[in-house]
């Protein structure tokens, strides 16, 4: 790799780093490439990417950031798996590959300013998606709403029964 082409790959990952909602490290070791294929594209799937550097452009990226932290990582074979959206479905997938191959190895996962360590990935795997999250809190605010307009169309209801009662008792 000559020196525009490392320049432009630092600018790269500077600017997919910045713009990645969650961050995880790997050591991608003994992943034969069709399985390296397989989980690239199972993450692209959910707007998500694999990449693979050299820790020298990967501390070069973070440095003067809030990404800083995840430098200690940057040891050895080292793989980022950069997630763009919703942040509990690449861990899951990383997590589910680790399970099935014990490939690749997880080292840290940074998100929302946190770095957390390898404890982390198993609990933000089993998080629900962002949609299901979404679902589950529309129906818990829908659920009181509803219960209200039924009340409500259970009053009116007996109120125009009560009002057709007393007129058809006075007409005879």
């Amino acid at each position: 790799m000559n020196k525009t082409q490392k320049q432009q790959e630092l600018a790269d990952l500077k600017a997919k780093m910045a713009s990645a909602k969650q961050i995880i490290v790997t050591d991608h070791t003994g992943i034969n490439v069709a399985d390296m294929t397989v989980l690239r594209r199972k993450l692209k799937s959910v707007k998500s990417e694999m990449r693979v550097s050299k820790n020298t452009l990967l501390k070069l990226a973070i440095k003067d950031t809030n990404l800083e932290v995840l430098g200690q990582h940057f040891i050895g074979p080292t793989s980022i798996i950069l997630g763009y959206d919703d942040p509990s479905v690449p861990a899951k997938i990383i997590y589910d590959s680790i399970k099935e191959t014990e490939r690749p190895r997880f080292k840290a996962l940074y998100f929302d300013g946190v770095l957390y360590g390898p404890d982390a990935l198993k609990t933000i795997a089993d998080l629900p998606p962002r949609d299901v999250v979404l679902a589950i809190l529309i129906g818990t605010l829908q659920g009181p709403i509803s219960q209200f307009i039924l009340v409500i169309e259970a009053a009116s209801r007996e109120f125009v029964a009560t009002l057709e009662a007393t007129v058809k008792s006075k007409e005879s």
